[in-house]
């Protein structure tokens, strides 16, 4: 909140206050993210659209993340009983190897060469998905012996579960029942 008052302060917004932050907070449910703030923001009336919230706001004043590589973070993870998922690894309007080549062979033979000691699944059902990115990374999965996700890569209101068919047999992966 502090970066984003820095901002309000010299365009002479009224600043974020712990009330602010206590109504976006009561707004979540679940994490809370920059989508529930630009929400906040959107409904102030600060901006317009969540868009302007990002461009003008979320965005310049985003706290860069802690670097974290991935041995490090899979033996974190595996340490505590956790797996490793590599999430839609071919979402071209995400963070995914789609950014290095829309060559679904290349994206796999990145993963073989570079992380694939350190995942232990791959998300194969995505709401951006077409059958064939969906069934390369099944047949991917199955030869490497991964565990296989997917789903609508909801994050925030308006709830958009079950929008994506996951095959039952997914669900067994995890002994669920």
């Amino acid at each position: 909140m502090d970066k984003i008052n820095v901002e309000f302060e010299k365009e002479r917004i009224e600043k974020l206050t712990a009330n602010d932050l206590r109504k976006i907070q009561e707004s979540v449910d679940g994490v809370l993210g920059r989508p529930h703030i630009a929400d906040y923001l959107v409904r102030k009336g600060v901006v317009g659209t969540k868009q302007e919230a990002f461009d003008r706001y979320l965005v310049k004043c985003n706290v860069p993340k802690y670097p974290l590589y991935i041995e490090e973070a899979s033996r974190l993870v595996r340490g505590a009983g956790g797996i490793i998922v590599l999430a839609h690894p071919n979402d071209p309007h995400g963070i995914s190897l789609a950014e290095l080549t829309k060559s679904l062979d290349e994206q796999t033979e990145i993963i073989e060469e570079s992380i694939l000691e350190h995942i232990d699944g791959v998300e194969c059902w995505h709401s951006r998905n077409d059958a064939i990115t969906t069934n390369h990374y099944v047949k991917f999965a199955k030869k490497h012996g991964l565990i296989m996700t997917g789903g609508s890569d909801c994050h925030q209101k308006p709830i958009l579960m079950g929008t994506v068919k996951v095959p039952e047999y997914v669900a067994e992966q995890f002994n669920i029942y």
